[in-house]
């Protein structure tokens, strides 16, 4: 990395002599819809830099200008002419390029275009009020790419490998076709799917909460979203791609790897009609969080929050599928899924209707090797375990939603969803921990088995209403969820407990039929009222109840004399209903003028909930809480590309049920829970600020964020481990103690057009927290902290290649008060670097190469480090390209090993996972497209 930037400061030393010479700038200017040559018209030279005026002139009565003796720099021309829009461009005068000719330049009349401001980089980009767009044939790429590609192309853009993007140093997350979503919210199935060529324009814009553009009252919400515009003619056609592919046999695995995706779309107007499918045991799952989210949770328990939300918990751990089918990288995952998606506008607009039907299976198997130390007050326990585990998914999920807009003033939706899934796992634990001095403390061979369904409905009614008094609005929703899960299981566990000699002193055996049942319904409403106290005040208003029931069984069964399950054991077995009413409203005061938005505002919720012991008939453990949210929030606008914000948010955080009297749960015999009905709900504060800007012209981003958090009253644990190594989890409130936290980040990125257009961009980071909680009832403080950097080039060049290293440094620690000897401090790294290089247009060689090392430390004594490297080779062919033949190495030096370190609390964990290794594949790409002004329809 020194030798490179040496080599740059030298490059740049050594031509910097010829910058010193003078440029000469000439153009016509001219009436683009009169083609008439404007006389007299202002034409000025700024400095791109600080915007300062270098030079000036105006037009002869041909229309023609002439500037000389324009020192070498980076420049802005700005051409003004009475009732005519604007018109500026960037451009560069250097050793090549001593002279630029403009040519013919047309400007608008402002009755023809109100504000807009033309930015003529080769009239690629238009600036549109708070919208960037850009005109997507301004931007070469291949004949068949997609518009994945497309977007690498333009200015401020970035796409990870991963295919999440990055626009102006801001997180993209939502990727719109002609202004609706397209499959939900899943960016990758727009730009991975729908073709460059088809393309009008790209939007990229800071999209508004669906309240805020109702109301009229900005809220200061903004997700930052890309519009894409198609042609008018590609809205009439189809298009599609397969893609297929497959590989020799693994010999971990004992068979080949392969692969196939599809996707068929057919557009006609605004109707759309798209479908998909998948098969792969490579790891491309084919669906994202978003997706996964959309398929119904696949957790076992069911948590209503206090603002009357739902949390799914997920059960098992590494050992289950993740939420949704996705796939995190361990174990060997078999894959098949697809969708249909219809979406329709009609009656001027007025009614819409959007519909997905997605169907998905996901098998895993595979293993995984955990150490633990456990740092007690007085000891350290080391655990050793393993698990073999095998698990299988399958899901269905249909959802539809219709809007009615019967006036400009009202609109009406109604959404529906429904989930279900079959669901199946089994995993086999072998579990060792050992004292100090290296002698057993206990061992654990565990067997536990599940099959199981999981089913879901959800339905939702909105309603909105504009007045003719501005900002005076009404709203309203209601909407209710059912959930319905079973699992049969099957549980083997067996626990020895040594003595300091290695000697058995006791032994655990557990046997039993598991059958669990959970049924859930909730009701949730609200209104929204905002009034308009003047231009720059509005009252904002709300009030909303909940209701939420649940009835849960979990009963456990041991085998009678004659071998069979039909003992029921009282201890392990519950049967619960719980109840939750809540009330909650608030108000809020929103101030707007110019470029400043501030508002504050507190909500106040009364919850009762009650849980009854139906199988013990012990009576019901009821609660009342009163929950407190504060909110302000400041924003400043400078523009669209600079901006202040600083918000501050309280919630009150109420404990779970599993707190407060948890179900007896012997699935982990070494781990137990104990609740407790005293708890007080804790207090967390949240602090945020940040700053932006970003320059179109320089593709210039700077940025800062950071927050404060600390929580009070928080709720922890007491850990009680015994002599025999068996840890009792306890819960209590925490008054001293505020759980302190922060995060840091800066970032600065630009474009270098004089050193060959590279990208630059570097981002730095520290972030910190402090944990409290009691060990065998000794305190214990952990705090945690982290410090990094890193930094990344990118160059692109069309039709020849296209390059990016970076690289990522930071410096971890981890204290426990308990053991301050002990800690899992040290540095590691990261390098990335991706290639493509195009032989000729039609051969491409492409390589991805990332290196990781992790520092050895005090808990363990072995640096680690890994080197991944994937390498493509790409031939095209066809009348149109739009075949390809591509043979792809992964994992050439096989060292994914799926490891990974982590501390929490007085716990140090490593952990490495089975995971796909080195394999070959050679594949098959067609893409079609009868899309156009001769498309059928």
């Amino acid at each position: 990395m020194l030798k490179f930037y040496l080599f740059v400061l030298l490059s740049v030393a050594s031509i910097s002599g010829l910058y010193a010479q003078k440029g000469t700038l000439q153009g016509k200017i001219k009436d683009t819809a009169n083609k008439t040559n404007l006389a007299d018209a202002s034409v000025i030279v700024l400095k791109a830099k600080d915007s300062i005026l270098y030079s000036f002139a105006r037009t002869d009565k041909n229309g023609s200008f002439r500037i000389s003796n324009v020192d070498t720099g980076n420049y802005i021309l700005l051409v003004t002419y009475p009732n005519y829009a604007d018109y500026t461009e960037a451009f560069t005068i250097n050793a090549v390029e001593q002279s630029k000719d403009f040519g013919d330049v047309d400007l608008i009349t402002k009755t023809a275009l109100l504000t807009d401001v033309i930015v003529h980089a080769n009239t690629a980009i238009r600036i549109k009020g708070d919208t960037t767009e850009f005109t997507a044939d301004s931007f070469k790429v291949d004949a068949n790419a997609n518009v994945e590609e497309l977007l690498k192309r333009l200015p401020g853009f970035q796409v990870d490998q991963n295919g999440n993007i990055t626009a102006q140093g801001q997180t993209i997350k939502k990727v719109l076709v002609d202004g609706e979503e397209f499959f939900g919210d899943d960016p990758t199935l727009v730009t991975k799917n729908i073709k460059a060529s088809m393309v009008d324009k790209v939007q990229l814009y800071d999209k508004t909460s669906d309240q805020a553009a109702f109301t009229g009252i900005d809220d200061g919400v903004r997700d930052k979203t890309v519009n894409i515009k198609l042609k008018d003619d590609q809205k009439k056609g189809y298009f599609g791609k397969i893609d297929v592919g497959g590989g020799a046999e693994d010999l971990n695995k004992g068979k080949g790897y392969y692969y196939g995706q599809t996707m068929f779309n057919s557009f006609k107007s605004k109707r759309k009609f798209s479908a998909y499918g998948t098969f792969a045991n490579t790891g491309d799952v084919g669906l994202n969080w978003s997706d996964a989210m959309k398929y119904g949770s696949s957790g076992a328990n069911m948590e209503v929050t206090d603002d009357g939300g739902i949390m799914f918990m997920g059960s098992g751990g590494d050992s289950e599928l993740d939420w949704g089918g996705r796939y995190n990288g361990n174990g060997y995952p078999d894959v098949q899924s697809g969708g249909l998606h219809y979406d329709n506008k009609w009656n001027e607009d007025k009614q819409f209707i959007n519909g997905n039907y997605k169907i998905g299976r996901i098998a895993k198997y595979g293993s995984s090797n955990t150490l633990t130390q456990n740092n007690l007050p007085d000891r350290v326990i080391f655990s050793e375990s393993n698990n073999n585990y095998s698990s299988n998914l399958f899901r269905q999920k249909a959802d539809a939603v219709y809007e009615l807009k019967p006036d400009t003033a009202s609109m009406f939706k109604i959404s529906a969803s429904g989930s279900f899934a079959n669901t199946s796992s089994d995993n086999h634990y072998e579990t060792l921990s050992r004292r100090e001095d290296s002698s057993m403390l206990n061992d654990n061979k565990r067997d536990l088995s599940n099959e199981g369904t999981r089913n879901s409905f959800g339905a939702n009614m909105y309603y909105q209403r504009k007045f003719k008094k501005k900002g005076r609005t009404i709203s309203g929703n209601i909407a209710t969820n059912i959930f319905d899960e079973n699992t049969h299981g099957n549980l083997l566990s067996n626990s020895n407990f040594y003595d300091s000699t290695n000697t058995i002193i006791n032994s655990q055996t557990i046997d039993q039929l598991k059958d669990n049942n959970s049924k859930s319904s909730n009701i949730t409403s609200k209104v929204m009222y905002t009034e308009p106290l003047n231009e720059q005040f509005t009252l904002v208003s709300n009030y909303g109840y909940n209701i939420y029931k649940s009835n849960s069984a979990r009963l456990s069964y041991n085998k009678d004399a004659e071998e069979n399950y039909s003992k029921i054991d009282s201890t392990y077995s519950n049967r619960y209903s719980f109840d939750q009413y809540n009330h909650r409203g608030g108000m809020a005061l929103n101030y707007k003028k110019n470029k400043i938005l501030f508002n504050v505002g507190t909500d106040l919720s009364a919850v009762n909930y009650k849980q009854t012991d139906l199988f013990r008939n012990r009576g019901s453990l009821e609660r009342n809480f009163v929950n407190w949210f504060p909110s302000a929030r400041f924003s400043y606008r400078a523009s669209q590309q600079k901006r202040v914000e600083i918000n501050y948010n309280g919630n009150t955080n109420q404990p779970s049920i599993n707190q407060l009297q948890p179900l007896f749960v012997n699935d982990d015999p070494l781990n137990i829970f104990i609740g407790n009905p005293e708890l007080r709900p804790s207090f967390r504060h949240s602090l945020n600020a940040s700053y932006f800007t970003y320059k179109v012209m320089t593709e210039r981003a700077f940025g800062f964020w950071g927050n404060y958090q600390m929580t009070m009253n928080p709720i922890v644990t007491n850990v009680l481990t015994d002599d025999k190594g068996v840890n009792t989890y306890k819960y209590f409130n925490l008054k001293e103690n505020y759980n302190p936290g922060y995060n840091l980040s800066i970032w600065y990125g630009r474009k270098f057009p004089k050193l060959w257009d590279i990208r630059y961009s570097v981002d730095i980071e520290t972030r910190g927290n402090e944990y409290v909680n009691y060990i065998n009832d000794v305190l214990n403080k952990t705090t945690s902290s982290s410090y990094g950097i890193g930094q990344r080039l990118d160059k692109y060049k069309n039709d020849a290649y296209d390059f990016g290293v970076s690289y990522n440094l930071s410096y971890n620690i981890n204290k426990s008060s308990l053991q301050e000897r002990i800690n899992n401090n040290g540095f590691s790294y990261t390098l990335r670097g991706n290639l493509r290089y195009y032989i000729t247009k039609k051969f491409i060689v492409r390589s991805d190469a990332q290196y990781f090392w992790q520092q050895k430390t005090v808990s363990f004594n072995e640096n680690f480090e890994r080197f991944t490297w994937d390498a493509y080779l790409i031939k095209k062919f066809g009348k149109k390209d739009n075949m390809q033949l591509i043979l792809t190495a992964k994992d050439i030096l096989n060292q994914n090993n799926g490891f990974s370190r982590s501390a929490y609390n007085n716990t140090i964990t490593q952990k490495y996972n089975t995971t796909i290794g080195r394999h070959m594949l050679l594949s098959f790409v067609y893409d079609f497209n009868k899309a156009g002004a001769g498309a059928s329809n």
